[in-house]
This record gives structure tokens, sequence and C-alpha cells, in this order.
């Protein structure tokens, strides 16, 4: 009998820590608003998701221009001086189009070379009918909203930070790619955070994309302190595996920028539908992007971006309560003989 008792008092257990974990991951709206210290308000995002996805706007319609406009004089209301970027591309899978990517800067009291930081999305919504609500208008929300946050509190930042909303992303990276080929402030990158989605809810996945070791990157990472990191590196495995590049592949690959790529995967089927819509949108999805960019903007914004090049690997993951862990490629087989052993 007391067996049996043991055996469903273990059972219960693993039931109340697996909800726990995963209650854990994402913000409650209403509790990140009133914590987030840089005044992030999920209100005035939400206006910006409802006026960007009123309708279908991909590349080459009259909505996909509204959208621009749109974008373009939010950021001047907040005394920033924005340029577009427009030009025939031609991507590595025969791609041709005329994105339109929208840029602005704002200085640094000290950029150093190659140490530029850029925030990014994309804000054309895929071919067809999706209103483009999660995929990208939450990621353009997500930016402007913590933009207006950081430039009222005067937030101070040595480096540069470029933001681009790329356009033409849908149909092949072709924005992000006619920024890396045509742009010069992408030759003093040093990071890029790049914010995407492919459902409608659920936890954003930390996705680190680099050409060398992510030992650096990692441990600043936690350093930034996101108070609700979701990063292990066996999603970065999988997401290797996966034919779902973003635009932050292109820079890695073009130009060796590493970057953090940030994206919900839940309800998969609202997904580039005419399902994406504002009313889908979780709004704990919502929250999560929000703490990230409003931990990671002050942090990245004030470290010197090229010394996150590192030459080793570490192994990372998240720990409810904890935040974030993380322990060199080469503990891996000792640490298996010792779960053996153990």
């Amino acid at each position: 009998m007391k067996n049996i008792i043991s055996k469903i008092g273990v059972l219960i257990a693993i039931f109340v820590l697996v909800f726990v974990s995963f209650y854990s991951l994402t913000p409650n709206p209403k509790g990140f608003t009133e914590r987030n210290k840089l005044g992030f308000s999920l209100e005035n995002a939400n206006k910006h998701i409802q006026n960007i996805s009123k309708k279908p706007h991909s590349i080459g319609t009259k909505a996909h221009s509204e959208v621009r406009n749109y974008i373009v004089q939010e950021l001047q209301k907040m005394g920033l001086q924005v340029q577009t970027q427009k030009g025939y591309n031609l991507n590595k899978e025969g791609v041709f189009t005329a994105p339109e990517n929208i840029i602005t800067k704002i200085k640094g009291s000290n950029p150093q070379p190659k140490s530029d930081l850029m925030v990014m999305t994309h804000y054309d919504s895929a071919v067809h009918s999706s209103f483009g609500a999660s995929d990208a208008g939450s990621g353009v929300a997500t930016i402007l909203e913590t933009l207006r946050a950081f430039l009222e509190k005067e937030t101070k930042h040595t480096n540069n930070v470029i933001i681009c909303f790329t356009d033409a992303e849908e149909i092949g990276l072709n924005g992000a790619d006619l920024f890396v080929k045509g742009h010069p402030w992408v030759n003093e990158v040093g990071l890029v955070l790049n914010f995407e989605a492919r459902g409608s809810g659920g936890p954003s996945n930390t996705i680190l994309e680099t050409n060398s070791g992510n030992q650096n990157l990692i441990k600043a990472f936690a350093e930034a302190k996101p108070a609700y990191p979701v990063a292990t590196s066996l999603m970065y495995s999988v997401y290797k595996k996966l034919p779902n590049d973003t635009d932050a592949t292109v820079l890695r690959e073009e130009k060796d920028i590493p970057s953090f790529f940030f994206a919900f995967i839940d309800d998969h089927f609202d997904y580039h539908t005419a399902n994406d819509t504002f009313e889908n949108l979780d709004q704990n999805s919502l929250a999560h992007q929000a703490s990230y960019l409003t931990a990671l903007l002050p942090y990245f914004s004030n470290i010197n971006l090229t010394d996150l090049t590192a030459q080793k690997d570490n192994v990372y993951f998240n720990f409810p309560g904890i935040g974030m862990l993380s322990y060199p490629n080469s503990w891996i087989f000792p640490l298996v003989i010792l779960a053996w052993v153990f």
C-alpha cells in the first residue's frame, strides 16, 4: 500500500512540476506591464498591431504601402530621421522583386567600429490572404513600442542602434538581401535582434545564429537577464535541420554577423493564413516578445559587441525560477558518465 501511495505521490509531483514549468514560460500580460522597468505599454503595442493588420498587406498591394507609411510616420513621431531603401533584388533562389526597407538609426554616445546593434523584423504579410498580425505585426509593434519607451526614458547607450523593418521577407528574404548588398550601415553591425512568428501563440523561443562559437553570446544573453528566457541548444540543433531561414540568416551567411532570433510557434495552423488576425494573437506571446527586447536593447546597446566572438560552444538551457544555465561542450561526455554511474 505504501508503495502505491509513494508512486502516486511521485506522479502528482511530476505533474505539478511540469505544469509550473510550462506556466512560467511566458509573462502574464497585466503583470508584465506593471513590472516592466522601461515603461512598455501592451495597449500601445496592440494599437499598432490593429492598424497594421487591418488588411492583408503582401508586397505590391495598396495595403502594403499603407503599412509602410504608417511605420514611417510612427518613427517620425519619435523624432527619428527615417529613410527607405528601395531597389531591385534577385535572391539566391531566383526570386526577383523590388523591396522597400524602412531604416533609421539612433546614435550612441560612444560608438565603436563593428559594434552597432541592429533590431529588425519584416513588415510585409504572407502573399494572398494573411493579415499578418502575428507574422510579423507583433514584431513591428514590439519594436515600435520599445523604441518609444527607450527614447522617452532617455536611456543611455554607447552603441548606435539601427532599426530595420525589412520588406519581401515572405517571398524570399529579399529585403534583408538588399540591405546586406546595398546599404553601407551593414558593415558596422555587430549583432542582430530579429523578431518573428510562425504561429499565433505560445512561448517565444530564442534561436541563436552564429558562424563561430556561442559561448560569449550565451553568457551575454544571461547577463542581460530577460525575465522569461526560453532558450536551449537542442532547439537550435533542430532549427538548423529545418529549411526555415529568416532575415537574420542572410546577415550571418553574407556578413558573418551573429543574431538572436525570437519567434513563437504554437497555433501553427494560423500561420500564413487568413486566421493570422489580431483577435487570434496570444497576448502572452506578445508580452513575451516585449520582455526580450526591453531587456536586451538597453544591455546590448551598452557593451562592446566585438567581444561576443568565441571559438567554443556551450550547452545551454533555461530552468524555471533560475533563468539561463550553460556549460562547455567538453563537459557533455563526463556528465553522461556521471549520470550512468548515478
